[in-house]
């Protein structure tokens, strides 16, 4: 490292590498392949037509730019996702979901298998017979029926 003079003023820390331009990095063939027939192409967007690009390539089900672009050119068929399809898929998770923590179920007398109850079926309907015969409730209904009101 040298110091060196410009004006007068003395500047530290000049090593006389200024000159020298960085090492290239190596690309393997194929790359350089792959980047002539894939150019790059871009350009400048003021914010709010950014945006609502942005939001366009999010409601597509975040596609590419690119995939974006080439459905503009009629070069791929993007899918707007269906509205419909979209809540079934949600509403399916949900129930999967409820099922898993809220079934009712109890074990087979004979096998000893569980059994998953089903609403209004059978085995439902007896277990609601059941509970209303032997009197189960809310805690707070048989606080009030015990106090007379």
């Amino acid at each position: 490292m040298v110091n060196s003079t410009a004006n007068g003023m003395v500047i530290h820390g000049v090593n006389g590498m200024a000159n020298h331009k960085a090492k290239a990095t190596h690309k393997p063939p194929a790359r350089t392949r792959y980047e002539q027939s894939h150019r790059t192409m871009s350009c400048r967007l003021d914010k709010d037509t950014r945006d609502l690009l942005n939001q366009r390539l999010e409601d597509l089900g975040g596609v590419s730019f690119a995939d974006f672009v080439k459905d503009s050119l009629g070069l791929l068929q993007l899918k707007m996702p269906d509205v419909e399809e979209i809540k079934e898929i949600a509403w399916a998770e949900g129930y999967n979901q409820a099922t898993e923590d809220c079934q009712i179920w109890y074990y087979c007398a004979v096998c000893r298998k569980r059994l998953d109850m089903s609403p209004n079926g059978n085995d439902h309907k007896a277990m609601i017979g059941y509970m209303k015969e032997h009197g189960w409730g809310h805690p707070s209904c048989h606080r009030l029926a015990a106090s007379g009101a």
